[in-house]
């Protein structure tokens, strides 16, 4: 999953930013220790392959890709809960240094933007969030054009987690649900 999620969110690097749904919190952090090695693997590929380009149209367009893929920033969002430090680490996740970013948001300047107004930014690097429960219901991000489930949904919660992708938006005029 990881490694399709990985080539299919870096062929729609252009279309907006992505929600990945995993299962529960403890999937959410092995799927990001998963998708960083190969997001870096693609990054490489994609710079590699601007460089041998002959066509300078094409060869401007990779470059901007493989800039899009290294300025990414990709951040697990989920609810704090109690003794999650233990519970990631015996799973091989260092769940430390995301929870310091969800509560302190990203530096721009001199001030700070939180998580939210970030993802909701579309000009803002943080496009790709990987969740399990936050976000799916009430949370919208015009700017978020494909959603990739990964966790069996029903009835409300389903309808609206796809809603989360179906907004409109300058140059959008639809979401893209991605069921694994």
């Amino acid at each position: 999953i990881a490694a399709d999620f990985v080539e299919h969110c870096s062929a729609r690097w252009e279309s907006g930013k992505s929600l990945l749904v995993c299962i529960d919190k403890i999937t959410c952090g092995r799927m990001y220790h998963r998708i960083i090695p190969l997001w870096l693997t693609k990054a490489k590929a994609v710079k590699a392959e601007a460089a041998a380009e002959q066509n300078s149209d094409k060869r401007q367009k990779l470059e901007a890709k493989a800039k899009w893929l290294d300025d990414t920033i990709i951040e697990i969002i989920i609810s704090e809960g109690q003794n999650e430090v233990a519970d990631f680490q015996k799973w091989g996740v260092d769940i430390i240094p995301h929870r310091v970013r969800m509560k302190q948001g990203f530096e721009v300047g001199n001030s700070r933007v939180d998580v939210e107004s970030a993802f909701k930014d579309p000009q803002h690097p943080f496009r790709i969030g990987i969740v399990c429960a936050m976000w799916l219901t009430g949370f919208d991000v015009e700017c978020l054009s494909t959603l990739y489930i990964d966790k069996p949904m029903k009835a409300h919660t389903l309808m609206q987690a796809i809603a989360r992708a179906n907004r409109r938006y300058p140059g959008k005029d639809f979401g893209l649900i991605v069921d694994y």
